[in-house]
C-alpha cells in the first residue's frame, strides 16, 4: 500500500462519485515530472503558473492571514513580518514581481504604533489597519488605498490597551471590530474622533462623515468574530477568557455554543441558516460539526477532519473517511484510513463518497485544511501523508460540479502555507516558506 500511497502523490486524482457505493478509480496516469515549485513544494508538471515570486529575505509569511487580494485581482498582499516588525506587502504586475509595502509597523498604515490587524476589503481597493499606539494609549482603525498607498487614514480611535481586536468587513462601507480591554480605561477622550474606551463590538461606517455604533447591549464576552452572509448572525470563535456563541447582532442576544473553546469557524451556510466549525470532541479528538440556527443544536458532520465548507447550493463538502468513529479514531489514532470526500445534503441527509485514492492516520487527516470558493464551487485542500521517509504534504485541487481532484503540488512538510482564491475562483494564491526562504506562487488549477 504505501508503494500506491507514493504514486499518488502527484497525479492527476479521478474522484468516483456514487452514493455509497464507491467504483474502481480508472488507471493512474504516468508520473510527472515537477519543472516548477514553490518554497517548500514541487508543482505538478502542466500547472498554469501565472506568477511566482520570492519575498524579502528575513520576511516570515503570517499563516493566520491568507493572501488579500487587492483591486479586482489586479494584486495580492501578504501580511507577515521582518526584522520584528509586522509588514504587510503588494504584490503585482507580470509575474507579481512589484512589490510595494503598503503597511508596516511605524510606517505606512500605522504611523504611530503596532498592527494588531489587518483586512482587505471585498473589492480590495482599501486595507484597513487596526493599530495600536501606545503613545497615545489607544487603538487606531486605519484605511490605506491599496493602490495609491500613502499613511492612510483614520476612520475611529478607542481609548485603552486590549488583548483582542479583531476586524471583519460586513460589506464595502462597514467594518466590524471587536475589541477587549486588558488594562482599566484610558481618559475620557478630547475629541468627538474618539470612541470611550469599552470592550464590545463596534460598527464603523467608512463612507461620507463616518459613523461608529457599539453594540453595547450584548451580553457576552466576544472574541473572533465570523459574520453570516446576510449580516445579522456573526459566530464568536470563543478563547481562554470567552466561551463560544452565536450572536444576533440586529436583537444584540447571543447564545453560548456548546463546545470547548476555542471553536474554528469554516464557513456558512449561503442562506445564512446555520455554519461550520472545528472543534475537539467528548473525546478529545477533533472533528467538524454543523451548527443550526433553527435548532441551536451542534451535529457531527466528520470524525478527525477540520476540511469541510460549504458549496454556493448549500451542499456540505467535507474530507475525512465515512468509517472513522470518536472511539476507533482514540484507540488507534495512527492507523491509516483511506481519505475520501462527502458530499452531504443537509436537507435531505444524502451522501455521496468520493474516495481520493491514498490513505493517511487519523492524526495527520485531523491537521488537514480546506479553502473553498463558491465563485467556481472549488476547494483547495491542504493534505497530508505518513510515508516511510517522513510526512508528506498534499495540496489537491477539488471540483465539485466535475466531482474531481487533481494534486497541484507536493513535497515535505517544512513551514505552514496559506492560501486564498481569487474573487472570480479561477486563480489560487499559495504563500509558504519562512524568514529563510519564502515565496507567493498564483496558479490557475486545471477545468
Amino acid at each position: 500500500m504505501r508503494n500506491v500511497i507514493v504514486l499518488f502523490a502527484s497525479l492527476l486524482l479521478i474522484l468516483a462519485g456514487c452514493s455509497l457505493f464507491k467504483s474502481s478509480p480508472p488507471p493512474p496516469a504516468p508520473r510527472p515530472l515537477h519543472l516548477d515549485t514553490t518554497a517548500t513544494l514541487d508543482l505538478t508538471n502542466g500547472i498554469d503558473v501565472i506568477g511566482s515570486t520570492k519575498l524579502p529575505q528575513g520576511f516570515a509569511p503570517n499563516p493566520d492571514v491568507p493572501p488579500m487580494w487587492l483591486a479586482e485581482d489586479l494584486g495580492v498582499a501578504v501580511a507577515g513580518s521582518q526584522n520584528g516588525k509586522a509588514v504587510v506587502l503588494g504584490l503585482g504586475g507580470a509575474k507579481f514581481n512589484d512589490r510595494v509595502t503598503i503597511a508596516n509597523d511605524f510606517g505606512p498604515g500605522a504611523p504611530a504604533g503596532n498592527i494588531l490587524n489587518v483586512a482587505a476589503s471585498p473589492d480590495g481597493m482599501e486595507l484597513a489597519t487596526a493599530v495600536a499606539e501606545p503613545a497615545n494609549k489607544r487603538v487606531n482603525l486605519m484605511l490605506v488605498d491599496s493602490i495609491s498607498g500613502g499613511d492612510g487614514h483614520s476612520v475611529a480611535s478607542f481609548d485603552g490597551y486590549y488583548d483582542v481586536a479583531s476586524m471583519s468587513w460586513l460589506n464595502h462601507d462597514t467594518l466590524a471590530i471587536v475589541l477587549r480591554e486588558s488594562i482599566a480605561p484610558a481618559q475620557p477622550p478630547t475629541n468627538i474622533d474618539t470612541v470611550s474606551s469599552q470592550s464590545g463590538l463596534y460598527l464603523i461606517g467608512i463612507t461620507g462623515l463616518g459613523t461608529v455604533s457599539h453594540l453595547d447591549k450584548i451580553p457576552c464576552q466576544l472574541s473572533h468574530l465570523s459574520f453570516s452572509p446576510n449580516g445579522r448572525f456573526a459566530a464568536s470563535e470563543g478563547d481562554s477568557e470567552a466561551a463560544p456563541a452565536i450572536v444576533d447582532v440586529q436583537s444584540q442576544t447571543c447564545e453560548k455554543i456548546r463546545s470547548a473553546a476555542p471553536i474554528r469557524i469554516l464557513g456558512w451556510a449561503p442562506d445564512s441558516s446555520a455554519f461550520l466549525y472545528a472543534a475537539r470532541g467528548d473525546s478529545g479528538a477533533v472533528g467538524t460539526f454543523r451548527f443550526s440556527l433553527a435548532t441551536a443544536r451542534s451535529t457531527l458532520v466528520v470524525v478527525s477532519s477540520a476540511a469541510a465548507a460549504y458549496a454556493s447550493d448549500g451542499t456540505v463538502i467535507a474530507m475525512g473517511n465515512a468509517g472513522l468513529t470518536w472511539k476507533r479514531v482514540i484507540q488507534d489514532p495512527e492507523a491509516p484510513a483511506k481519505v475520501e470526500i462527502a458530499i452531504i445534503d443537509p436537507q435531505t441527509a444524502q451522501i455521496t463518497i468520493n474516495t481520493l485514492g491514498f490513505r493517511t492516520p487519523p492524526t495527520m487527516l485531523a491537521q488537514s485544511a480546506m479553502v473553498f470558493t463558491t465563485a467556481s464551487d472549488s476547494a483547495a485542500i491542504d493534505a497530508f501523508v505518513l510515508l516511510p521517509n517522513g510526512l508528506s504534504r498534499e495540496l489537491i485541487d477539488y471540483s465539485y460540479p466535475t466531482r474531481s481532484a487533481f494534486v497541484l503540488a507536493s513535497g515535505a512538510v517544512r513551514s505552514p502555507l496559506s492560501m486564498s482564491w481569487s474573487p472570480d475562483g479561477r486563480a489560487l494564491a499559495l504563500v509558504d516558506g519562512d524568514a529563510s526562504r519564502s515565496m507567493l506562487t498564483v496558479m490557475i488549477p486545471p477545468r
